[in-house]
């Protein structure tokens, strides 16, 4: 079984770190140590132009993490589970039940990453900025120049894997995984208030961090099986979860969290 996660906006370095080392970063390190290296060394570059913040798409406020990025190649890194702090990785409680997640060819949780193309949980990296949905100097768009790297890979490692999708749409690009040999299943959210449904936008990060917490607490009874991932978001518990469908779509399930 593997599991996917978008990476998070906000980032935290843990007390305990490490040297970072890129060349080290798994899964695939071989595979994808130069195109790893590209992206490093156009995100340092981009972040010295002026311009950098308008490339990078952020604000005046967060200036300082792009200054950061300049150093990353002498920077600390923590485990991805601690480094990623945000609204999913803070509902699925990764800080504190991250530590018992060791990756395995029954269980595997992988964060797809605009700076490492695809990251194990476990692996040290630096905190960074830089969004899937941006487009490099050089690189160009950053979700089609990793499919082309991640694509022949991914398909491989998840041949005849249940996969379970827990990244937003601009992550899926990277990998789409809808023509892979694969049990593909996207988690989304709706809210079901006097009958009428809306779809969950923001708050799906909340929910799908929710499920892939609790996927990472039963890791030691995955199977690999469908029913597996069923039966653990059905014994999702809280004031406003109803229920789980699932619905089969044309090249995927999509398994939705009702939410009140």
């Amino acid at each position: 079984m593997l599991v996917l996660l978008p990476p998070s906006e906000g980032k935290t370095l843990p007390a305990s770190t490490v040297n970072f080392d890129a060349d080290a970063i798994a899964p695939f390190s071989t595979q994808l140590a130069d195109a790893r290296q590209s992206v490093l060394d156009c995100l340092i570059e981009t972040s010295a132009r002026r311009d950098a913040l308008e490339i990078l798409k952020v604000g005046k406020t967060i200036a300082d993490e792009v200054e950061a990025n300049k150093h990353l190649r002498s920077a600390q890194a923590g485990p991805a589970w601690q480094v990623y702090s945000g609204v999913l990785y803070e509902a699925g409680r990764f800080g504190e039940i991250g530590a018992q997640y060791t990756a395995s060819p029954d269980f595997e949780i992988w964060v797809q990453s605009a700076l490492f193309g695809v990251v194990d949980l476990a692996c040290p990296i630096p905190p960074y900025r830089l969004s899937m949905d941006t487009k490099l100097p050089g690189l160009g768009n950053l979700a089609p120049w990793w499919k082309k790297y991640l694509e022949p890979l991914m398909e491989q490692r998840a041949h005849h894997r249940v996969v379970v999708d827990a990244r937003s749409g601009a992550y899926q690009k990277a990998w789409p995984g809808t023509s892979s040999e694969c049990d593909l299943i996207r988690v989304n959210a709706v809210r079901e208030r006097d009958g009428k449904r809306t779809v969950v936008s923001h708050n799906a990060k909340k929910y799908r961090g929710i499920l892939a917490g609790a996927l990472l607490e039963r890791a030691s009874e995955a199977d690999g099986s469908i029913d597996f991932v069923l039966d653990t978001a059905r014994s999702l518990t809280g004031a406003d979860f109803t229920g789980v469908e699932v619905r089969q779509r044309r090249d995927h399930l999509e398994l939705v969290i009702v939410t009140s």
